[in-house]
C-alpha cells in the first residue's frame, strides 16, 4: 500500500512538472491553479479577476476572524495564501507536493514582506506532521481530486482542525458511470489517468454530504457553481481548439492531456451535467 500511494504521488507530481502543466499553470495563468468565478452578466471579466472572485468566496465560506491560521492544503506556487493573508489578514500555513512551487511561493511572500503571515512547505497533506488542534481553518482548491486516499486527507484534515473549525472544498464532482456514455467514459478515464486524479472517480454527484459526514463533520453545504466557471473553460477550449487538431492527428491526447480536455471536456460539459464544480464547507464537530 505505501508504493502504491508513493507511486500515485511520483504520478501528481510528474503531471505538474510536464512542459504543458507548466506552461498553462505558470504562464497562462500566473501560477494560481484554479478556476474563476465569473458572476451571472459578468462573463467577459479577465481570468485574473474572475480567479481573485473565486479567492473571495473561500475567504466568504471560511468566515474566520483576522489573524485566524489556517492550513492551505496543496498551496502551489502560494497565491491563494498570499491574497488571503493581504486582503483578509488570515495567517496561511501551505502544503504542497512541488518543489519548486513551494520555492516559488517562499520568493513572492519574502519580496511581499509577508514571512510573518504566510510559510510554506513540501509536504504529503494526507500525512501532516502538525499537532491535533491546531489550524482554525482548512481549504483546498482543486487538489484534493489528485489525492491518492481523500479519506485519509480528510481525516488529517479532521485532526488538525479546533473543534468548530472551518473546512473549505473546492472541488470537481461526476456523473455516476451508469449515467455516461462510452464516449463520455473514454474521456474521462483518460483525463483522469493522464491528470493524476486519483480521487475523482470516487466525487460522485450528492455524495460528498455523505463522504464528509462520515468523517466526523457537520454543517456540511454543497453549491454548484459549474455555471460560474465555464466562461474560463471556454477559454481554455479556444486556446487549445487549434494546437488539439494536431494533437489528435498525431495520436498525443494521453501526452498533452491538458489540452485534451479543454476541448473534449468542454464539448462534452456543456452538454452533460458529467462534471460539476462545488464549494463544499463543513464544521468539525
Amino acid at each position: 500500500m505505501k508504493l502504491q500511494h508513493t507511486h500515485k504521488l511520483q504520478k501528481v507530481i510528474k503531471y505538474f512538472n510536464t512542459v504543458e502543466s507548466k506552461w498553462g499553470y505558470t504562464l497562462l495563468l500566473k501560477g494560481t491553479k484554479h478556476f474563476g468565478f465569473y458572476p451571472k452578466g459578468k462573463e467577459k471579466i479577465s481570468m485574473s479577476d474572475a480567479q481573485k472572485l473565486m479567492e473571495d468566496k473561500l475567504a466568504e465560506k471560511l468566515d474566520l476572524p483576522a489573524n485566524s491560521l489556517v492550513l492551505d492544503a496543496g498551496s502551489g506556487e502560494g497565491n491563494v495564501a498570499i491574497n488571503l493573508a493581504e486582503k483578509y489578514g488570515l495567517h496561511i500555513y501551505g502544503v504542497d507536493l512541488l518543489d519548486f512551487a513551494v520555492s516559488n511561493a517562499l520568493s513572492k511572500s519574502k519580496k511581499l514582506n509577508l514571512q510573518d503571515k504566510v510559510k510554506f512547505k513540501v509536504g504529503d497533506y494526507t500525512k501532516l506532521d502538525f499537532h491535533d488542534k491546531t489550524f482554525d481553518g482548512v481549504y483546498t482548491m482543486e487538489t484534493l481530486v489528485h489525492v491518492p486516499d481523500y479519506k485519509k486527507a480528510l481525516k488529517e484534515f479532521y485532526r488538525v482542525l479546533k473543534p468548530n473549525g472551518k473546512l473549505v472544498l473546492f472541488e470537481y464532482s461526476v456523473a455516476s458511470r451508469s449515467s455516461c456514455t462510452p464516449k463520455e467514459l473514454e474521456i474521462a478515464d483518460m483525463i483522469n489517468q493522464e491528470g493524476a486524479m486519483h480521487s475523482l472517480p470516487h466525487f460522485i454527484h450528492g455524495k460528498f454530504p455523505q463522504i464528509l459526514s462520515g468523517v466526523g463533520f457537520k454543517n456540511i453545504t454543497v453549491e454548484n457553481a459549474t455555471t460560474h466557471v465555464i466562461p474560463m473553460l471556454k477559454i481554455f477550449y479556444l486556446i487549445a481548439y487549434v494546437p488539439y487538431i494536431f494533437i489528435k492527428f498525431l495520436g498525443l491526447q494521453r501526452k498533452f492531456i491538458n489540452a485534451t480536455s479543454a476541448v473534449e471536456g468542454y464539448r462534452i460539459i456543456r452538454n452533460a451535467d458529467v462534471w460539476r464544480y462545488n464549494i463544499i464547507s463543513a464544521v468539525k464537530k
